[in-house]
């Protein structure tokens, strides 16, 4: 009698588990899996990409193919469609849309470098790239007991699922790769329903919604002082000629005596002399006539009279 008497306690403990929350290094490592791989290793590449991004701008969003417990939904798209317009009408995008899986489909998940050339393709100047993953915590409550009834497992709320949803984003160049930024937003969604109704992709609904509400509010938040931070102007390379080295000099070189001076004044211009004896000093006076000689060709410098007839 006893042993039946202790078999619906031993019954309940068995239905009744607890809480074991949730295991946050094993969703970062479903998060890692699902990330984006940079192609370029090299540190020396990596350091060498500068921004170059001119607001107002094209983004392309994205979304890194669901799990195998959740999925994106037509909810979410529009709740990123809020953000995407707020973008817009403070004239940081010219427009926000979604990668097309007719290009993104064709490359891996991981290759990045494939998703930045669909990205060109569609004319984007950067683009975001969105990861999520989900974890569920499942346990009873004291209800459970009642799912040894049929109708208890349908009707009788005895079960709970806590489900936490982890967002990551990140921003880069479609052109040289260059990160300008990341996102993270987390939610956790819980529920209690009966035991044979319950299922994980309600909670995990949830939780997605919440995330991505702090996710929006991320994005919004980095783009503004993206937009607010000016770019720097690229550094212009002016050729230089060698420059000239300046000849050896001995220490005590002797320099040249300068010439001596001569204490003689200087010699004026002789003046220019006019016919009849007159030095032209820059005067106008007319030239002095000759007399005339009538002495039979000796000049005699006297003009003698002429006789009376």
């Amino acid at each position: 009698m006893r042993t039946w008497k202790k078999s619906p306690l031993f019954l309940l403990g068995l239905l009744c588990g607890c809480t074991t929350g949730f295991d946050r290094a094993a969703l970062e490592e479903r998060l890692k899996d699902g990330s984006v791989q940079m192609p370029d290793s090299s540190i020396a590449e990596a350091r060498g990409l500068k921004p170059q991004l001119r607001f107002p701008c094209r983004i392309a969003v994205y979304l890194q193919p669901d799990g195998h417990d959740w999925r994106w939904t037509p909810e979410d798209k529009a709740v990123m469609e809020s953000w995407a317009e707020t973008l817009r009408k403070e004239k940081i995008a010219t427009d926000v849309f979604p990668l097309p899986e007719m290009l993104a489909g064709k490359s891996s998940k991981n290759d990045l470098k494939d998703l930045r050339l669909a990205a060109a393709k569609c004319g984007a100047d950067v683009l975001l790239v969105i990861n999520g993953a989900a974890q569920t915590d499942s346990y009873k409550n004291f209800a459970a007991v009642f799912n040894l009834t049929l109708v208890g497992g349908y009707v009788i709320p005895g079960s709970h699922k806590d489900s936490l949803f982890m967002l990551e984003g990140v921003l880069l160049d479609v052109d040289n790769g260059y990160i300008y930024t990341g996102m993270q937003a987390e939610g956790v969604g819980k529920i209690v329903r009966p035991t044979f109704v319950i299922e994980d992709k309600d909670s995990i609904a949830l939780a997605k919604t919440k995330a991505l509400a702090q996710f929006g509010d991320e994005v919004l938040k980095r783009m503004r002082r993206l937009a607010a931070t000016p770019v720097p102007a690229p550094a212009i390379n002016i050729p230089v000629g060698p420059a000239r080295t300046a000849e050896p000099t001995a220490v005590n070189a002797v320099r040249p005596a300068p010439a001596p001076v001569s204490d003689v004044p200087a010699i004026k211009p002789t003046p220019t002399l006019l016919p009849g004896g007159i030095f032209a000093t820059g005067a106008d006076i007319p030239p002095r006539r000759d007399p005339v000689n009538n002495a039979g060709g000796v000049m005699t410098g006297i003009t003698a009279p002429r006789p009376n007839p």
